[in-house]
């Protein structure tokens, strides 16, 4: 019974108040009598119509909030950090620092990027068509992903006064690393280029 006394309080508190104005208006107003007992009337189905839903609202069981409605009320998520991304800034980084590294993990990787983008875009398999490959990839990439040792070895090969003091200028220029990042960087973009 409690229930029914709150859901009909204050409907209830509005009607005395609207009957309570149309005794006022039949007083004042002599020639709209019907006026003033048409607006009572509507005031009061008015009312009836609101305490008959707030009771059928109260008696219809709560709906049940879905995940799709608490999404706005949810704090956001973290970015997603890729494991595969972090593990190739992790051999670029390594390259730099040390020529063992460069050698068995990031020339394998951009051999691999080269050879996919080969086959993908020229029908060119680099391990089948060294020379084809060679010459779409340029000399400056070829050197990187190419087959052969790159670094010091590679310098001591190319350089013009002989093994020995082609190795003494590169690690005197390069002491103890491995491949700049502006190397790097330029073979990524030729292969991004491909």
């Amino acid at each position: 019974m409690t229930t029914i006394a709150r859901l009909a309080g204050p409907p209830a508190a509005l009607s005395v108040l609207a009957t309570i104005a149309l005794v006022i208006a039949l007083v004042t107003l002599q020639g709209m009598r019907s006026l003033a007992v048409n607006a009572w009337l509507l005031a009061i189905g008015g009312l009836l119509v609101w305490t008959c839903w707030r009771a059928l609202a109260a008696a219809l069981p709560t709906s049940a909030v879905s995940a799709f409605d608490s999404v706005g009320s949810r704090p956001p998520e973290p970015p997603s950090e890729l494991r595969d991304v972090k593990a190739i800034v992790g051999v670029i980084l390594d390259a730099e620092w040390s020529w063992r590294l460069a050698e068995f993990r990031l020339r394998p990787l951009l051999r691999t990027i080269a050879a996919a983008r080969l086959v993908e875009r020229y029908q060119v398999d680099m391990e089948a068509e060294p020379a084809a490959a060679r010459r779409i990839l340029g000399d400056e990439l070829w050197a990187l992903v190419g087959p052969g040792a790159y670094g010091p070895t590679e310098a001591a090969r190319v350089g013009a006064e002989g093994p020995a003091q082609a190795t003494t200028r590169w690690t005197r220029t390069h002491p103890a690393r491995g491949i700049p990042r502006a190397t790097i960087r330029r073979a990524v973009d030729l292969l991004e280029a491909l």
